[in-house]
Formats: structure tokens, sequence, C-alpha cells
């Protein structure tokens, strides 16, 4: 199952377990049964350390496991503390989740405040930050920039500039007579990758995986052929060609399409610090949720 970072106050799940931060209670409440309250050990968000911190996350995700939870959303442990970096307290939630997911089918929802503080590696930092300030000013557009990025106050030592999106050559790759389904599939076979792994890399569940599958006629949204491209690391060509099999294509003038195009051109294929680049400038994320009761409706709609 996968992570998903969402915005506190802006929450709409209904998971059966929920941690609050500070105290690190454990709330759970299944069908037909009382809330359940347990006290898992934590320190304060101004005094934690990082070594606190994923000692925290995974107490709350094997208890939770050991409750047979499916879904669960904690609060970014930290978030508040003065002394810890926040590239740090980010890395170590998302690395402690992620770890958990590998051997988990829970759904987790990583609960921020404050999604513009949310931080990358200073050098993506900057190389995406003069990526994004190109592109857009090649297209013409006036847009807000990342609005993080500006306040590190550096000269940038280089450019790293995405290559134009060739609608002519994708079209040309495209003339096979291959679905999206079937060119998946053979992509998988090519690059020797395991099913299982793949779709846990994209963000995606074991259900919607099997949809995919099992339907040649299957329309995918655009979320999740860039989701299963970034599993599979395919370079920006290969990501083209399997859009124009759903068809769909990538935007020189959408930021959502101008961040995941950056980091594949660039060859950075952790979908979590993707994601964290995306949920910040766009308010959205690579993957899907679960086909269960906390699926998008409207994705679902879309995507039948």
């Amino acid at each position: 199952m996968p992570l998903f970072i969402v915005k506190d106050e802006d929450f709409t799940g209904h998971p059966e377990a929920v941690v609050f931060s500070g105290s690190a209670d454990l709330h759970v409440r299944k069908k037909r049964s009382p809330e359940v309250k347990y006290e898992i050990p934590c320190s304060d968000d101004e005094t934690i350390t990082v070594s606190e911190l994923a000692s925290c996350y995974r107490s709350i995700l094997n208890k939770a496991a050991s409750l047979k939870c499916a879904d669960i959303a904690i609060p970014l442990l930290g978030e508040d503390s003065e002394a810890l970096p926040k590239e740090e307290v980010l890395n170590t939630a998302v690395s402690e989740i992620s770890a958990f997911l590998q051997n988990s089918d829970m759904l987790v929802y990583l609960k921020v405040r404050n999604p513009a503080a949310l931080a990358l590696p200073e050098t993506i930092e900057k190389e995406l930050y003069l990526s994004m300030h190109k592109q857009k000013a090649a297209a013409g557009i006036s847009s807000a920039l990342p609005h993080v990025l500006p306040s590190l106050g550096l000269v940038y030592p280089f450019i790293i500039t995405p290559p134009p999106f060739d609608s002519a050559l994708t079209r040309k790759m495209n003339s096979g007579s291959k679905t999206f389904q079937e060119r998946l599939l053979e992509l998988i076979k090519e690059k020797n990758a395991d099913e299982v792994t793949v779709y846990k890399n994209a963000n995606i569940d074991r259900k919607l995986f099997s949809r995919i599958r099992c339907n040649k006629d299957y329309t995918p949204s655009k979320n999740t052929v860039l989701a299963l491209a970034i599993a599979l690391r395919l370079n920006l060509q290969e990501t083209q060609d399997l859009l124009l099999r759903a068809g769909l294509a990538l935007s020189p003038s959408i930021t959502f399409d101008i961040i995941v195009s950056f980091f594949i051109e660039n060859q950075i294929y952790d979908i979590s610090k993707i994601n964290i680049a995306l949920f910040r400038e766009t308010g959205q994320y690579l993957g899907e949720r679960s086909a269960r009761k906390s699926e998008n409706k409207k994705t679902e709609a879309k995507e039948k």
C-alpha cells in the first residue's frame, strides 16, 4: 500500500488509526468497536532527536500492524523542532514509513501542517527551481515559482535544462499497435522487474495494478502512468511513449508535468522526493489511493 503526504487541515480520510503528535497517542477505532487509545513512547516535538523520531515511527507502525489496521494517519513528528533540519525531519519520516511499507499492505497518510516547509536536498532544490523558471519562461508563463527556493539566497553554479517535449518523436515511437497494458507488461519484462516491486514503488495498490493487468482496455490517469514510469526508471522518451499509448501527454506549461519531467531527465527515481516537490508546489502527488473507502471518487470514475 502507498504513502501519501496530506495537508493536516485538508485531510478528509477516515483511517482506522490516528496518531496525535506530542503525546504520540494511537487512537484506533474498528468497525462496531469503541475507540481504544494506546500510548506510544515519543519525546516532545521541540526536543526530539533523529533516533527518537525513527524509533517513534517504528513503534507506531508496528503497533498499528499488530492491531491489523488497514489505514493510519500520522502527523509529521518533529515538524516544530528548532534543533533538527527540516530535511532531516522529513527524510526520517519517509524513510521509516517506506521501509515499513515494503512488507506491509497498510495505507499510510503523513499529515503536515506547513507544506511550504517540506525540504529536499539543496542541490535538487536549486536545480529544480532553475529548471521550472526556464521552462515556464520558455512557455511564456507568468506564475509563482517554488516558494521555498528563493529564500536560499544562493548563486547557482550550473543549470540543468530539461529537453524539449518532442511530440513528433513520441508520435513516431507510438506508431506500433501495442496498447498501454501490453507495453507496460512488456517494459516490466524488459527491465527484469518484479510486478509487486513495481506497483509498490509506483505508490499504487495491488487492486489498482490488478485492474490494469487484467483489463487490456483499461485507461489509466496521467498520475498512474507517470508513477509507473518512475517505478520502472523510464527515460523521458519512454515515458512519453507510454503516456501516448494511454492517450495522454506531458505539457511544458503544467507545473506538475514540469516537475516530474525534471526528475526523470535527471534520473532521480525516488518517488518520495518527487512527491515532496509535487505536493509542495501543486498539492498533488504520484500514485493512487486504495480502491477501498479512501479512494478519490473522481479519479476512480475517470479510470473506469
